[in-house]
């Protein structure tokens, strides 16, 4: 276990490298990428300063809870949009243009190389702004503090790993339609649920954002999380839904795979 966990850390500190070397020619588009992602922050603020203006309020949530969970949701995010999301926007390229051919003749999971491949470290600054947002509000939204911040960087990675399943699940069909653009729109369609706290939301859209399509697993449940704790079988809840996620992923692949015919073919 030791050594296999060594070559893949191994594998991937080059990969993280590469990208920073390549990173660093284009330092433009650090600027470029920040005034983006700034834009987006100060949007998303604006709309719940916006409905707060008029109500105390909104699904038994208050202002400053909410600006916790948009804490939240910036530093789960930022980290899928750093280490994953550009494999993604690449994703088709590697099947249609027979890029995936090199990947399958490594000695290492050609799936771990497809989703590693491609990093944007520029993003990374909104992980320490979404860090410091939650900070920010933690007293005024309730949070106890103390040892529960221990907790803060374990539903991150839940956050991140529902968010690379989820991004995964929409991408991977790629092996049948050609091209994922129009499932690739579809995903961000419904990321928009991902950006509410989900006690808005509809019971029936409640329940399919905890289930079916689980976005309320990158920002809700780990803000609830934080700010109440959760029952066991909401726990239970989470545990369940990433397993039936990784393995439906994982067959999808595996039949993709075999169904995949390489450039030289």
């Amino acid at each position: 276990m030791i050594p296999v966990l060594k070559k893949y850390s191994n594998v991937f500190a080059v990969q993280f490298k590469n990208n920073f070397v390549r990173e660093a020619v284009y330092r433009s588009n650090f600027l470029t990428m920040l005034c983006v992602d700034l834009v987006w922050i100060g949007v998303e603020f604006s709309l719940f300063t916006v409905i707060y203006a008029n109500t105390n309020s909104l699904a038994g949530w208050s202002k400053e809870q909410v600006f916790f969970f948009l804490g939240v949701f910036f530093a789960s995010d930022a980290l899928f949009t750093t280490f994953f999301q550009k494999n993604f926007w690449n994703f088709s390229d590697l099947i249609n243009k027979g890029e995936l051919d090199i990947l399958l003749t490594k000695p290492i999971s050609p799936v771990f190389l497809a989703l590693t491949r491609w990093m944007s470290l520029t993003s990374i600054f909104n992980l320490f702004l979404g860090i410091g947002i939650t900070i920010r509000y933690s007293h005024a939204a309730g949070f106890a503090g103390g040892i529960r911040w221990a907790m803060l960087p374990f539903w991150l990675l839940v956050g991140l790993a529902t968010a690379l399943m989820l991004r995964f699940a929409f991408s991977v069909w790629v092996f049948w339609t050609d091209r994922s653009w129009a499932l690739s729109r579809l995903y961000y369609q419904f990321f928009h649920f991902a950006t509410k706290p989900d006690a808005i939301f509809p019971v029936m859209i409640r329940y399919t954002i905890m289930t079916a399509l689980p976005f309320a697993f990158i920002g809700s449940v780990p803000t609830r999380a934080l700010l109440y704790g959760l029952h066991f079988q909401e726990y239970l809840l989470v545990v369940v839904v990433l397993l039936v996620f990784f393995f439906a992923n994982s067959f999808v692949w595996r039949r993709g795979l075999a169904r995949y015919q390489s450039a030289s073919s």
